[in-house]
């Protein structure tokens, strides 16, 4: 397979990139420059507020309402993984190219049902994260490493 195979293209010095330790091995380097895809961390919001989870069905309807609503058919045919959900929170992939449009699909899209009990409910998605690396959005920005943990 070669450097760029994955559709990912990589730097490939092997002059520029490999240095040889002292313990005889030696070290490359490589730099990923286009990534293939862009990963999301959304948040449901609902008013009122539902005491139920969200299951991956249930965010599939509305991401792609929202890519819908805002982009039509082009906007429906956007690829998008559901890598996890938990609670009221999702985790979803993208194609990198694709990734502005989902965050302004998601971030702007509300929807409203009405219903004879409570009145209007509303539907909408909050952008907690986005970024072209999984860790990123999984781990945080590293500041509760240097926590103390005594207190």
């Amino acid at each position: 397979m070669s450097a760029t195979g994955s559709g990912q293209n990589f730097s490939k010095n092997p002059e520029a990139k490999r240095k040889s330790s002292s313990s005889g091995y030696e070290e490359a380097g490589v730099t990923i420059r286009n990534p293939t895809w862009a990963y999301v961390h959304l948040e449901l919001i609902q008013t009122p507020p539902s005491p139920t989870s969200l299951d991956a069905i249930t965010a599939r309807t509305y991401l792609t309402s929202a890519l819908q609503q805002f982009f039509g058919l082009t906007g429906s045919a956007i690829p998008v993984d559901i890598l996890k959900t938990a609670r009221r929170e999702v985790w979803i992939r993208v194609p990198q190219e694709d990734r502005g449009t989902v965050l302004a699909a998601v971030g702007g899209w509300v929807s409203t049902a009405r219903s004879r009990d409570d009145g209007d409910a509303q539907t909408g998605w909050r952008v907690k994260g986005a970024s072209d690396w999984l860790a990123d959005l999984v781990a945080g920005n590293g500041s509760d490493l240097f926590e103390d943990w005594g207190s």
